[in-house]
């Protein structure tokens, strides 16, 4: 039920290249879904031969519980006695390489004594399948450490159809200054892609730094952050 100017500036960010039609009284969505009482249309897929006979009918409460796209390609297939080509690999926004820049702060332990203090991160992470990300990441942290040359493992739970994840990470490498030495850390954070290029995470995470040295520091802290997604090659 979105205005012919609603569906063009969707189909303009989503790069869309078939056909959105608009049913701006509502007809055509209280025929085959259902509208809300908001007069919002009830999320739903119908599947109509060329006779017009109504062959599938899913209507879900929410966008979220629509089916993927490889699972409706095979019910129009099995309900319409068709058959197609396999399912291209997902370029949906979860699915993209990612650059990730982030900034923020917290309180950092050393030497007995606890301050202030500003960090953030770079990283380049790569998606290994849905549930897991993995690469660099460039660190740093104001006082102690301000610069930690690290590898990067994420562990996601996409939500909200697959358009953001509850995302559970560990860092680990070396730091050449500051409080040198080998150093862990974990991040709890979320993650929403804001359209097919852009997304934004929030962290909270904990460091260690100076691993094997009698003396090094503890980074605690929160970090905001922009993603650059890019669509993989392969």
């Amino acid at each position: 039920m979105d205005t012919p100017e609603d569906s063009r500036g969707l189909a303009r960010d989503f790069a869309i290249g078939f056909p959105l039609l608009c049913d701006e009284d509502g007809q055509v969505s209280r025929t085959y879904a259902g509208v809300t009482s908001d007069k919002n249309t009830l999320p739903g897929i119908t599947i109509i031969d060329r006779g017009g006979v109504i062959r599938f009918r899913q209507v879900a409460s929410a966008k979220d519980d629509r089916m993927p796209v490889a699972e409706l390609l095979a019910t129009i297939d099995r309900t319409l006695g068709t058959s197609g080509p396999a399912v291209a690999a997902s370029d949906m926004a979860i699915d993209r390489v990612q650059l990730r820049a982030s900034v923020g702060g917290g309180a950092v332990h050393a030497d007995g004594a606890t301050s202030g203090t500003v960090a953030g991160s770079i990283a380049g992470l790569v998606p290994l399948g849905r549930y897991v990300l993995a690469g660099p990441w460039l660190g740093f942290e104001a006082r102690q450490a301000p610069l930690d040359l690290d590898a990067a493992l994420v562990l996601r739970a996409p939500i909200w159809a697959s358009a953001g994840a509850i995302e559970l990470g560990a860092i680990g490498g070396w730091t050449p200054w500051g409080d040198g030495g080998g150093n862990i850390g974990g991040r709890l954070g979320v993650w929403f892609a804001m359209s097919p290029h852009w997304a934004v995470q929030l962290q909270v995470g904990v460091t260690e730094h100076g691993l094997g040295r009698a003396a090094g520091s503890t980074e605690i802290g929160a970090t905001f952050g922009v993603t650059r997604l890019i669509s993989r090659p392969w």
